[in-house]
């Protein structure tokens, strides 16, 4: 392979051939930095000036002579590869000739190198030509950036890319307004996959703000030595770059050979919160497929996994309201093929050519690793490497992941899903439709419910239940086929009376429902608890608009976080504090900072009650929440503000929640709720159903079960 910047053939040009690159500042900084690791150098030092979207990157490899810097940043021009069977065989990063080539056309680039072969350092001012660098010539840059001739025996390259997206002002101004942690996140994920590859690099990543001149270390990876194994090195790589997230003990080698497949990796033995620490890395490429990395993830979840750790803490939760993720990085040395290389303009591999021998061995690795650590029983009759029965389970998942993918789309279309358990340890899931009309003043919810065996049957066949309506339960499949129920129809339904002390009997007619009039039992302890839930998050929602969410001070509450959870707290301070939250976030060390809480609501303070291990898995719930979206900011007007005190449709706002609230809110909703065993009478269960005909969503308990079920069907034929 020629050292040299030459042309690209137009035969395998047109092979290589990608889409325009969409330059980030991340992204160009991972390019320039695995240009540097493809020059073999030992040390890179990167700068980042975020004001000013300007970073620098020193390095000390091989460098570009004079000739090879005035070709450099032109088009498909590459040293990488000469022909396209050379990519069998490649051990470098870029080979397409279109990173720099995409910088310099949306920067200012300026790249300043020496070779050993020539004794002067020389310069570059794109579009300009090089020109030799001397003491007495100052470079066409800002000094911060600290750029200066190497003595005659170094080598080295600094590039310097300066006001990315100048000449795209609309792009620029969102590259600015993007969260600064989101950029650091990503920076990190990227300098993770180069230093797994490249391990004995010492890599550092500092940042700036031009405005103030300060400047921060955001990670530095140094100092690993041959002497360490290869996942001793994998451990202190993850940690120097993500800090001490996890304790280094708590990491568990795994490894796995096939002929000319390997997999070699870290596993947490205990869970973190992040889902995005999960990395696989097949020759050196990160491996991309959501579907299988869903799959992989569900692998955990399926076994508890993490449990252990929520049964340790004082405070107690209701379920499973707080997520919880393995961290785990795979590294996997196989044939390297061209389609793999081909697949993506990042370098990243969205769907291996060996993918059915790669997914069964990582899915084999799991699964030891979860017997070993007791979450599945040893199987003596796994002899082999089972990669078509492993392949089958792939297929299956792909298969699960379309139909999640359908049940989003029927989400997205303003359905809902309820749980009815029927026997312990199965369950069925059943579709509840939503039907909103156009009026915001009128919203009108509607349950759908497909005829089945009834949840509350065994609650039904009691020794002093003297009644048949369990036998309506075994023969439900036959006597209702399939009908819907809107608010309105709750609303002007008649109620019979209570049964049992645990339900209230309704009657139902009206042509939205079904052919004819239908019996319904409601569940008097979930009917209760969504009205009480509901008048909760209400007040808890007016309070949060009108300022009067009643707070607790704290003293000497300190949580230790890292960096990385620094920075998001940093980031949503203003949200936290509208949740009546106050906190500082300080910068410690490389790997850790501290949380100092300074106040918290009332509500919160209570269940918190000094435990730390508590306090700090909420709040980063809900930081991450924010981070994924899967929370909204509490971003209203002064005028929104008047008009939704006036008449609070809080449902709107349900998704701004933190999960805290929602299960403290839950729980208290649950234990003053009417229980099983409350005697009504018949005014007090029409008074019930009534105030549940009022509730934005009816068909559901607090925790997500259904409120009612279908018994019968009265046939009003004459005979």
């Amino acid at each position: 392979m020629s050292r040299h910047i030459e042309k690209l053939d137009s035969i395998v040009l047109k092979r290589l051939k990608s889409q325009v690159y969409a330059v980030s500042l991340a992204s160009a900084v991972r390019e320039i930095v695995q240009n540097s690791i493809d020059a073999h150098a030992s040390n890179v030092d990167v700068t980042i000036d975020l004001s000013n979207l300007s970073f620098a990157v020193h390095d000390d490899g091989t460098g570009l002579s004079p000739d090879d810097l005035n070709k450099l940043a032109t088009r498909n021009h590459t040293s990488k590869i000469r022909k396209l069977s050379d990519l069998t065989t490649i051990n470098t990063y870029g080979f397409r000739g279109e990173a720099i080539y995409s910088i310099s056309d949306v920067s200012k680039l300026f790249i300043c190198s020496k070779t050993k072969d020539y004794n002067s350092t020389w310069m570059r001012k794109f579009p300009s030509k090089s020109v030799m660098l001397s003491e007495n010539i100052k470079p066409p840059v800002d000094p911060f950036w600290k750029v200066q001739p190497w003595s005659q025996r170094k080598s080295g390259t600094v590039v310097i890319v300066e006001d990315m997206l100048y000449n795209l002002p609309v792009r620029r101004r969102i590259l600015k307004e993007e969260p600064h942690f989101r950029i650091f996140n990503t920076l990190k994920a990227d300098m993770l996959q180069i230093l797994v590859a490249n391990p004995m690099v010492a890599l550092s990543v500092s940042y700036t703000d031009g405005s103030k001149g300060l400047t921060d270390v955001l990670f530095r990876s140094k100092n690993i030595t041959d002497e360490l194994t290869k996942h001793q090195k994998m451990s202190q790589v993850f940690r120097n770059v993500f800090g001490s997230i996890i304790p280094p003990d708590m990491l568990k080698k795994v490894s796995l050979k096939f002929n000319d497949y390997q997999i070699e990796g870290i596993i947490s033995k205990i869970p973190v919160r992040l889902k995005s620490l999960q990395f696989i890395f097949i020759n050196g490429r990160r491996y991309t497929d959501s579907i299988f990395q869903a799959y992989i993830d569900s692998l955990f979840q399926l076994q508890d996994f993490g449990d252990n750790d929520l049964n340790l803490l004082r405070t107690k939760t209701v379920g499973k309201p707080y997520r919880s993720h393995p961290l785990f990085i795979f590294d996997i040395s196989c044939p390297q093929t061209i389609d793999d290389l081909l697949q993506d303009p990042a370098k990243n591999i969205i769907r291996p050519s060996h993918a059915r021998t790669i997914e069964p061995l990582i899915i084999k690795t799991v699964r030891s690793f979860l017997t070993f650590q007791g979450y599945l029983p040893p199987d003596k009759s796994d002899k082999s490497l089972e990669i078509v029965s492993c392949s089958q389970a792939i297929a299956t998942s792909i298969s699960r992941q379309s139909q999640w993918r359908k049940c989003d789309q029927v989400l997205d279309s303003k359905m809902k899903v309820a749980r009815i358990i029927l026997n312990p340890g199965k369950s069925v899931v059943n579709k509840c439709k939503v039907s909103k009309n156009t009026s915001n003043s009128e919203r009108i919810n509607k349950i759908r419910l497909n005829g089945q065996k009834s949840i509350l049957r065994n609650k039904l066949s009691s020794d002093h239940y003297d009644t048949d309506v369990s036998q309506y339960c075994d023969n439900m499949e036959n006597t209702i086929e399939d009908f819907s129920i809107s608010r309105s129809v709750l609303a002007n339904c008649e109620v019979i009376n209570q049964v049992d002390k645990k339900f209230v009997l309704i009657r139902c007619s009206g042509p939205s429902i079904y052919k004819t009039p239908i019996l319904l039992l409601v569940d008097q302890h979930a009917c209760d608890e969504r009205i009480r839930l509901e008048d909760l998050l209400h007040s808890l929602l007016s309070e949060v608009l009108t300022g009067t969410f009643v707070t607790q001070d704290l003293t000497d509450c300190y949580i230790e976080i890292d960096r990385t959870e620094a920075d998001l707290f940093k980031h949503y301070q203003c949200e936290f504090k509208k949740w009546g939250v106050n906190y500082e976030a300080t910068n410690g060390t490389l790997e850790t900072s501290l949380l100092i809480i300074k106040s918290l609501p009332e509500v919160l303070a209570s269940k918190y009650n000094g435990d730390n291990n508590y306090l700090r898995m909420v709040l980063l719930q809900h930081a991450h929440d924010l981070k994924d979206l899967k929370k909204l900011p509490m971003n209203l007007t002064h005028l929104e503000k008047h008009t939704l005190t006036d008449r609070l449709y809080w449902w709107k706002y349900a998704s701004c929640i933190p999960t805290v609230f929602h299960e403290i809110l839950n729980s208290k909703a649950c234990r003053s709720a009417i229980m099983f065993g409350d005697e009504l009478s018949r005014q007090e269960c029409v008074i019930l159903v009534n105030k549940l005909s009022q509730c934005h969503n009816p068909f559901q308990c607090a925790h997500g079960r259904p409120s009612m079920v279908p018994i019968a069907e009265l046939n009003q034929n004459k005979t």
